[in-house]
């Protein structure tokens, strides 16, 4: 049951229609049963009800003054706030075209007039149970789905576990757990690991994937085999357990701070971005490469460079660069901002480029944003 204040409350039910005596049928009928009741008359009084009352359940009326009913009903679908409102038509034309049009246009059932107390209760308190049960559903799932995002990201090491790893990361998410993901994994002396990957595909699935990957990634991550070994054994694992057609996009890179070597193997990932102290320059990396776990005899591009003390390292997903114009757009303008902040500390550069990156509210993809200094 709603509550307002803490306190429960029975269901509001609008009454919208043009004939007094109707409404003040509905009122009795309703109200005899415990429903709270509000009216209207025509479409605009529609619209202030629906605004100042939030309804339960609407009763609405196909013709009415100023417009029609079901062009109204079919408007608040698209209301983000209103679309989940059941509104059942009232008429007195109970032809089979009128009622097929009513629920073409989201109307959840169909009342003929003359109006019969028994039905319109009968009808009424389906609904509001069906709208009960989705909605206690909805709020099931959002739980379950918390649970499932707090669990992703608890697999993702965070930088205050690892201050010897000299990392940032930033993750945002089209639902609330997804494909995405990053870790970080000590590889041997001087040695630490990095990657990002990315899961084919958009649902809460490829989130349960991103467990598996990182549980191999584990077990492979070591001095004796290179990021590209790494990258093989992971196809060959991940080829046997994906379902058909999904697969990974992967960035790995190996950074070993006493010999100042980076090592980057790419699979069919964006490529790596590396801004160079010394020369305030940033480098995009760019490698041809296979996915992850969708091929036999994958190849992989494999880079590497010479890094120094100052120059830092950034991994991303696609969603990064994919808002908005052309992918390389995309990767233009996060190397800019990556030197843009070139002395800003990583911990402040990372979550700020994200939102950025993002656009901040309107994502298309799951966004990862990983930042290393070397």
């Amino acid at each position: 049951m709603k509550r307002i204040d803490g306190k429960p409350v029975s269901p509001l039910v609008l009454i919208v229609d043009d004939d007094s005596t109707t409404r003040s049928i509905l009122q009795g009928i309703l109200a005899g049963a415990g429903f709270r009741t509000a009216v209207a008359g025509d479409v605009a009084g529609a619209w202030a009800g629906i605004r100042e009352h939030s309804p339960d359940l609407m009763l609405l009326d196909v013709n009415l003054p100023d417009g029609n009913g079901m062009d109204l009903c079919q408007k608040l679908q698209k209301e983000p706030s209103f679309g989940r409102m059941p509104v059942l038509f009232i008429s007195a034309n109970d032809e089979l075209a009128n009622k097929l049009r009513g629920f073409e246009v989201g109307g959840v059932d169909y009342i003929s007039k003359p109006l019969a107390g028994a039905e319109v209760l009968a009808r009424v308190g389906t609904h509001l149970r069906l709208k009960q049960s989705y909605e206690a559903l909805m709020e099931l799932q959002a739980e379950n789905l918390n649970r499932l995002a707090v669990a992703q990201q608890n697999t993702m090491p965070q930088p205050q576990d690892m201050p010897e790893a000299r990392f940032h990361a930033a993750i945002k998410q089209k639902l609330q757990a997804g494909g995405d993901f990053y870790d970080v994994i000590p590889s041997g002396e001087n040695s630490v690991d990095y990657l990002v990957a990315d899961a084919s595909g958009h649902d809460l699935g490829a989130s349960y994937w991103t467990a598996a990957l990182k549980a191999l990634v584990a077990e492979y991550a070591n001095p004796l085999n290179s990021p590209a070994d790494v990258l093989r054994a992971l196809n060959n694992a991940l080829g046997r357990i994906l379902p058909p057609g999904a697969f990974f996009t992967l960035i790995y890179a190996r950074l070993n701070r006493r010999s100042h070597r980076l090592i980057l193997a790419n699979a069919g990932h964006p490529p790596a971005i590396v801004t160079i102290a010394k020369s305030r320059e940033a480098l995009i990396v760019r490698q041809e490469g296979d996915v992850v776990g969708a091929f036999p005899d994958p190849v992989f591009g494999v880079t590497e460079m010479t890094v120094h003390p100052g120059d830092r390292l950034f991994l991303y997903s696609d969603g990064g660069v994919e808002n908005g114009g052309t992918t390389t757009e995309g990767i233009n303008r996060l190397v800019e901002e990556c030197q843009a902040g070139s002395d800003v500390p990583l911990a402040d550069l990372v979550p700020s480029l994200l939102k950025k990156i993002s656009n901040a509210h309107d994502i298309i993809d799951d966004v990862v944003l990983l930042g290393v200094d070397v």
